[in-house]
């Protein structure tokens, strides 16, 4: 059997197999002999019938078997003589190779396979991550944010002035001349500076003050470089809404509050957000040391992707994502028209996803580390026990979809970044070092990795009673930062996906 390899591209070679006449004979007289001994032919017993009616009669079935056997083995054997490491079912379809009638059986494979890079000293990885701080003042802001969610939205009567954060729904226009730039009807949006479309309405609290349902308010307003109508920008445009109704979210009052949580008093119910903020910063401390380590590592190991294995795996990411954002009642000419900078911002992601997998793949087989079917079970258990189901149907069903084997390979992944920030030489920031020297800090930060609050978005009117939310537009967003049910007695679902997204 020869075999040559023909470098195509990045990750691509082109395999090709002549399997010669000599060989596809031998396997062919092979497989003769056994149907001799048990072809049935009309007139003679089982085995009795002469060979070259056994031949006449078989000679296109037994040619099919031995093409398809042929290219099989001839494929996996020129895979480990060339040592190569494919990824993926490779698009080998026996049937479209033709069995020639003398000579060698050639036949050719594209294949793509997994990037070759030099991994280098991992011992030690440099790591500075802050921890965020839990303070009094964010203990309070937690307080209020747990008081807000468990707000109810009440209709403002029709006698009643508008006030700062009610909830409108109302018909907003917004012309430039005789461009119609916005024209919705019925749309939500709160009484406070937001963003319709990237058009800047932040006069829109002051525009609205002593209007009722059933007013119609306007003002001018030049339209704002961002906005996602090129040209429209930098116009003057005339802004008119017409209040159709009005909501106000009623905040519990401490009693009530109290009763809904299941708390004595205020300084129990404070004690328990604490340990919950106490358990997000740990939580988000972790996280930000373990991004520190997988930055290092992309930095310190540069390598291309696999082009093919690259566009599945980021066009399997935007399909997520635009099924995440219209789940969330997200119309679908706002996700269209932000199309291309959603693909953008996926496949930057997809593919740091992937190369992170393969660097830590590679140190994983390096380490000789592995995953037990205990660790698989303990893992399904816990994500059991956070949709409140039974592990063993949510194992079969894990079964059935085939996502344990991407289980699997996150767990892996986390036991290698665990095992390398064990390793790591750990620091605190300067700006940390500085502040437990007792410099004062001047505002709290975000922890690391945390998205800026959106702006909030004009939204179309969901179903009746819902409570306003934050910008239409915007990406997934990370539950960091949400008022925390104390003492986690209000169970939370887990991401899909874990701590970084599947690689299918």
């Amino acid at each position: 059997m020869e075999v040559t390899v023909e470098a195509l591209a990045t990750c691509k070679k082109k395999l090709t197999i002549s399997i010669p006449r000599e060989e596809i004979k031998a396997k062919f007289e092979e497989r003769l002999t056994e149907l001799e001994r048990e072809a049935q032919v009309p007139g003679f017993r089982p085995g009795r019938a002469p060979r070259r009616l056994v031949e006449k009669r078989f000679h296109k079935a037994v040619a099919d078997e031995v093409r398809v056997k042929l290219v099989a083995e001839a494929f996996e054997k020129a895979v480990k003589e060339q040592n190569l490491d494919v990824i993926g079912e490779p698009d080998l379809d026996p049937d479209a190779i033709k069995m020639p009638d003398d000579g060698p059986l050639t036949f050719s494979i594209e294949l793509e396979v997994r990037p070759a890079f030099e991994l280098p000293d991992y011992a030690g990885i440099p790591v500075s991550a802050e921890r965020p701080a839990v303070t009094d003042a964010g203990v309070e802001q937690a307080l209020e944010r747990l008081r807000e969610s468990r707000g109810r939205l009440d209709p403002v009567p029709a006698e009643e002035e508008i006030k700062a954060n009610d909830l409108l729904v109302g018909d907003l226009t917004i012309q430039a001349g005789e461009t119609m730039v916005v024209d919705r009807q019925n749309v939500r949006l709160p009484v406070a500076a937001i963003a319709v479309e990237g058009i800047r309405l932040e006069n829109l609290p002051e525009v609205l003050k002593g209007a009722k349902a059933g007013d119609t308010r306007s003002t001018k307003i030049t339209i704002s470089q961002d906005a996602e109508r090129e040209d429209v920008r930098g116009k003057e445009a005339e802004v008119r809404l017409k209040i159709n109704s009005a909501a106000r979210v009623v905040l519990p009052d401490n009693l009530a509050l109290l009763k809904e949580m299941d708390y004595e008093d205020m300084e129990s119910l404070r004690a328990g957000l604490r340990r919950q903020l106490e358990s997000q910063s740990e939580a988000a401390y972790t996280r930000a040391q373990e991004q520190a380590i997988e930055k290092w590592l992309l930095e310190k190991i540069p390598f291309d992707l696999p082009t093919g294995l690259a566009a599945r795996h980021a066009n399997q990411l935007l399909q997520r994502r635009l099924m995440n954002l219209q789940s969330r009642g997200i119309p679908v000419d706002e996700i269209e028209k932000r199309l291309g900078e959603i693909r953008n911002a996926t496949t930057e992601e997809a593919d740091r996803d992937l190369k992170l997998h393969f660097i830590l793949d590679a140190i994983a087989k390096k380490e000789k580390m592995e995953v037990t079917d205990a660790e698989v079970d303990a893992r399904v258990q816990m994500i059991a026990m956070q949709y409140g189901r039974k592990t063993d149907r949510v194992h079969e069903e894990m079964e059935q979809q085939g996502t344990l084997d991407s289980l699997r390979q996150q767990i892996l992944e986390d036991k290698v970044v665990r095992a390398l920030l064990e390793k790591a030489e750990v620091s605190a920031p300067a700006a940390e070092v500085s502040a437990q020297a007792g410099e004062a800090k001047t505002e709290e930060k975000p922890a690391e990795g945390a998205a800026p609050a959106p702006e909030a978005q004009a939204e179309e009117k969901p179903a009746e009673g819902a409570p306003p939310e934050g910008e239409a537009m915007a990406e997934e967003k990370s539950p960091e930062g949400a008022a925390p049910a104390p003492d986690a007695k209000a169970e939370e679902k887990p991401a899909e996906g874990g701590r970084r997204g599947d690689r299918g």
